[in-house]
């Protein structure tokens, strides 16, 4: 059988699908150009060593557990005798034990590696991690004697996040991630530690749980999360733009990386919702007895005549503020009716005054040689 010379071994190329018509790669967009777009290029050795600092698996996963488990529970031990004790040195103090950043750098970390099964072990390691703290904290406030009343600054203070906190948490996990693909930043890591606190929240948590102060606790209780959802956003983008994922792992992998990248930002958009839109209704009333005492001082001066203020003392009770007034007594003093009319308009709740009048005795000596 013949064949003509064109035919044998021959073959025509294929025309090459024009640009315009490429396909692109799954999760083309933000994240394909995150993903592209390196700061410095990683070696294969700078990759391993930030993993196995951040996944502890295997033999290795025993000794992580033992000092982590050691570290936390000192670091909550700390801060709860700090809480108590209003003392900041010494919750600052137990922010720099605390060994929680490394799970949820590696819950980041994880992410952009398109890894689901260290994702949720990350997770379960923080979350463990986390709901250890709180049952400590709790245990530890109830052994220790006393009534907190009023509650410590360093307890109040940490029981109303706003968007600020979940700002800080953004840099500080950016930081955190930088710090740990750098080894010249290293230092950073104590910073990072002391800007974004995780424990002193969680023991905020067991200290209020214990006092039976719910609405305090869930307002510290969305200060740690606000702290988790923005460490692991800001430190994902960081492992990206630096490289963590070289770009053949990040063509075949994408597409989980663009979900989980997804999956973060949405955590950090849900919890805008609480710390900015809802406040109001979700956190506890800041404390109003400077206000409460600043308004019956002008009130008194105003429509008592010569009678003076002489103590405030202010209780919520159900959702009523519950004011103690001692005034002087005089012709001219307010009643309290009159006063709880005032300060409910002044302040915008319901508010029942319990007031009582001090008599001002008069002593008068002459004396003759």
């Amino acid at each position: 059988m013949s064949h003509s010379a064109g035919e044998i071994g021959t073959r025509m190329p294929e025309a090459e699908p024009s640009p315009r018509h490429q396909p692109r790669p799954a999760g083309f967009g933000i994240v394909g150009l995150l993903g592209r777009w390196e700061l410095g290029a990683l070696t294969d050795a700078d990759r391993h060593r930030i993993r196995n600092a951040l996944f502890h698996e295997g033999d290795d996963f025993g000794p992580f557990a033992r000092r982590f488990s050691a570290l936390m529970t000192m670091a909550v031990l700390i801060a709860v005798m700090g809480l108590l004790a209003d003392s900041t040195a010494v919750v600052i103090g137990a922010m720099l034990v605390a060994p929680l950043m490394t799970p949820i750098l590696g819950v980041a970390a994880a992410v952009v590696s398109g890894w689901p099964w260290r994702v949720l072990r990350s997770i379960a390691i923080s979350a463990v991690g986390a709901a250890g703290a709180v049952a400590l904290a709790a245990g530890t406030s109830f052994v220790f004697p006393g009534e907190l009343d009023p509650l410590p600054s360093e307890i109040v203070a940490r029981t109303s996040p706003n968007l600020l906190d979940l700002g800080i948490a953004l840099a500080a996990g950016a930081a955190g991630a930088y710090a740990q693909i750098r080894r010249t930043a290293s230092d950073a890591l104590t910073g990072v530690a002391v800007a974004v606190a995780l424990v002193p929240p969680l023991a905020v948590v067991g200290v209020c749980l214990q006092l039976q102060q719910f609405p305090l606790a869930l307002g510290a209780f969305l200060l740690f999360l606000a702290n988790v959802t923005g460490i692991v956003l800001a430190a994902a983008v960081t492992f990206l733009v630096c490289g963590l994922v070289p770009g053949t792992e990040f063509a075949v992998g994408n597409r989980r990386i663009a979900g989980g990248m997804r999956w973060a930002a949405v955590a950090v958009i849900i919890m805008v919702l609480p710390l900015h839109f809802t406040r109001s209704s979700v956190l506890p009333a800041a404390d109003p007895s400077e206000a409460v005492e600043l308004a019956l001082d002008a009130y008194v001066d105003e429509t008592g005549g010569r009678a003076e203020l002489v103590d405030v003392s202010v209780e919520r009770t159900k959702g009523v503020l519950v004011i103690d007034v001692v005034i002087t007594d005089g012709p001219t003093a307010p009643h309290a009716d009159d006063m709880a009319i005032h300060l409910a308009d002044e302040l915008g709740e319901k508010v029942d005054v319990r007031l009582q009048t001090v008599e001002v005795a008069t002593e008068r000596a002459i004396a003759e040689d």
